[in-house]
């Protein structure tokens, strides 16, 4: 039957909304009337009907399935964070008995190129180089570099950042070169210098915020310490 407001109501006077209420207010209502699970029909999107019984059955299916997705993709990120954790605190070690500024960028690109199995490496220190050997630095592009500005905010934050850059920050990034992958961006800040060390990769998707950013923001104090004595002082204006 039909109320006069226009609202469908139940063959008892009832309308679906007073249903719900009832069913929502007793939650045992199902346990006590089993038989009715049986019963009961709803709709299929395929058009079949089903008993409340089985769309109960089938919806715990799906939601197990898709739990079953979600805790084998936190394993394999948990893996994936513990291993690149070992692979790190070698690469620290390894820097800290590096001899020289041109050693230690070497070996952090290299060692971050193949522990991370990115396609390319960048270091850009936002300083001029106090070794003599400044003209084989080519990191060090000086303090007011243009290509700093599009990551002023991002130094600043100082955190790691892990994802895709802006078209301006690549292009800063490649002096010039477009790149459509993902990245960890180590910001470097230093007592009077800044800069940073980009990790890239090809597949837009390798870089994400799953990544954990603990044990790169260790890695990014250990580069600071490594690569601060070999920054020249600033001149007093």
């Amino acid at each position: 039957m039909t109320a006069n407001d226009g609202v469908r109501t139940s063959a008892g006077g009832l309308k679906p909304a007073q249903v719900a209420e009832f069913l929502r207010t007793h939650r045992d209502f199902f346990n006590e009337h089993v038989e009715l699970l049986r019963t009961l029909e709803i709709p299929h999107d395929r058009g079949n009907a089903v008993s409340l019984w089985e769309r109960q059955i089938s919806a715990l299916r799906e939601e197990n399935e898709r739990l079953k997705i979600k805790f084998n993709e936190f394993i394999g990120s948990a893996r994936e964070n513990e291993a690149l954790i070992g692979r790190i605190h070698r690469l620290i070690l390894a820097l800290m008995e590096a001899a020289g500024p041109r050693a230690i960028l070497d070996l952090l690109t290299q060692r971050l190129a193949d522990d991370f199995k990115a396609t390319r490496v960048t270091a850009l220190i936002f300083a001029e180089p106090s070794s003599a050997d400044a003209a084989l630095l080519s990191e060090f592009i000086g303090r007011g570099a243009a290509r700093r500005s599009p990551f002023t905010d991002m130094l600043s934050a100082r955190e790691p950042r892990c994802g895709r850059l802006t078209p301006v920050q690549t292009r800063a990034l490649f002096d010039g070169a477009d790149f459509k992958g993902s990245h960890v961006v180590l910001p470097l800040t230093g007592l009077d210098w800044d800069g940073l060390v980009a990790v890239s990769s090809d597949d837009t998707g390798r870089f994400d915020a799953n990544l954990g950013t603990e044990f790169l923001t260790f890695l990014r104090d250990v580069v600071v310490l490594v690569v601060a004595p070999w920054i020249a002082k600033q001149k007093p204006a």
